[in-house]
């Protein structure tokens, strides 16, 4: 009841926007009633859109959110609201040039002070009925995991203690916390002690899911005769969503050679000015294990893992040129990839392509990595969008696989929106 209360204050903030707009601009509208009436049409389209938009952005995921955060989200939707309607405008007949552009440009500003204004207080508000609340966190890596949470998350928990599951008086301190985390490695004894204490004494619990989850949470139930079971199905795409995905790479991929040309074009000439070859080629995997060439704009000096041997990018790498450390913060330097989409080595949205050699060696230390070939390779992936650039080959497979087990279009749809989103959010290129 919470969210649609918010959401319905969103939704007359954004129509009540309109409407004023059109009352301050009416005397120098040439035709006012034709004018409104196309917004009384737009209505419900507009709405879908703001619901599409909160939700693929994830406004009111608000308990763990920064305030810089929520005011960076409440801009991106407002503009991107803008836009929509501006397409709408010009896709529904009825409607076509009947919207006055002044009156959006007007509305855009209003409602984007006014969901400003209210996410902030709801914000602010939650956060003060909520509190910090106490954290334990249990597992192998629990100290490492504790300082994540500590640095990222410091105005929402409070950590208590770190500590493995063979601690002596481990369920005591659980006891004394409203929270619980779980690291990668804890055993499936010591998962099951701490579930059926939290589930007795009502404490929420987070899990790094293990690999072996992932497979289960993509699991349906079938009834074998009197006994529940649950079919585990193989993990990758049917024929027919491997079809229509196709379907939709190459329509995005024109759209985005066309959108992204200009910027090619300008990035080609200062990679070019920066001395040295325009494009890196370099031999990547995608579905079944075929390898291609992965087309890149340079962004480091030429020759740069001559003496080396393969090596991953890493933070002030001094290999990354002035040029390149510019246009690897913004993406710029992945555009060429339209390229890969449109030929069919890769998809729009799926697991980021490796090398043949870090695959040989990650599948040593996790034999389920290579699951992630189940599928094309993608220019952008849930990992991306959740994770950072520096996050670690073992996160970052678990959200590969996540994708994969819950692959559906309208979610391959959200992660190109979420992408939009962070490609201005610093964090996400930590270790550039």
């Amino acid at each position: 009841m919470k969210r649609l209360f918010i959401l319905l204050v969103d939704l007359a903030i954004i129509y009540a926007s309109i409407f004023v707009s059109y009352k301050l601009l009416g005397e120098t509208l040439l035709n006012y009633w034709s004018n409104i009436w196309a917004f009384y049409i737009l209505t419900p389209f507009i709405g879908v859109l703001y619901l599409i938009l909160m939700y693929a952005f994830g406004l009111y995921n608000s308990i763990r959110r920064s305030i810089g955060d929520l005011l960076y989200t409440v801009f991106l939707i407002s503009v991107s609201l803008s836009i929509g309607i501006m397409a709408l405008c010009f896709s529904i007949r009825a409607v076509t040039l009947s919207f006055p552009r002044s009156v959006l440009l007007l509305s855009t500003v209003f409602y984007w002070m006014g969901l400003t204004t209210w996410q902030v207080l709801v914000w602010t508000f939650t956060k003060a009925r909520i509190g910090v609340k106490k954290v334990i966190v249990v597992g192998p890596q629990a100290e490492a995991f504790a300082a994540k949470l500590s640095a990222k998350y410091h105005d929402a928990y409070s950590i208590q203690a770190f500590c493995n599951e063979n601690e002596g008086n481990l369920l005591k301190q659980i006891g004394n916390c409203q929270m619980v985390f779980l690291t990668a490695g804890i055993t499936n004894r010591g998962r099951d002690k701490i579930l059926l204490y939290t589930a007795q004494h009502s404490i929420g619990v987070y899990f790094v899911p293990e690999y072996r989850d992932v497979a289960i949470m993509s699991s349906v139930m079938e009834k074998t005769d009197d006994i529940p079971t649950f079919y585990i199905s193989k993990l990758g795409l049917s024929i027919e969503e491997r079809f229509l995905k196709r379907v939709v790479d190459l329509l995005l991929g024109f759209l985005g050679f066309i959108v992204f040309l200009p910027f090619g074009l300008i990035t080609a000439l200062l990679v070019k000015l920066d001395g040295g070859p325009l494009f890196y080629c370099q031999e990547r995997l995608t579905r079944k294990g075929r390898v291609f060439k992965v087309i890149k704009f340079r962004t480091m000096v030429p020759d740069a893992e001559k003496l080396s041997g393969p090596v991953l990018a890493g933070e002030n790498d001094p290999r990354i040129t002035k040029v390149g450390r510019i246009i690897r913060a913004i993406r710029l330097d992945e555009v060429p990839q339209i390229l890969n989409v449109l030929k069919g080595d890769m998809s729009i949205v799926g697991p980021r392509p490796e090398r043949p050699f870090f695959t040989d060696q990650f599948e040593k230390q996790i034999p389920h990595y290579r699951q992630r070939l189940n599928v094309k390779a993608g220019l952008t992936g849930l990992a991306q969008v959740e994770g950072k650039y520096n996050t670690s080959f073992e996160d970052k497979l678990r959200y590969d696989l996540l994708y994969i087990s819950r692959y559906s279009l309208f979610r391959d749809i959200l992660i190109i929106m979420q992408t939009v989103k962070i490609l201005f959010v610093k964090d996400s290129t930590e270790g550039v």
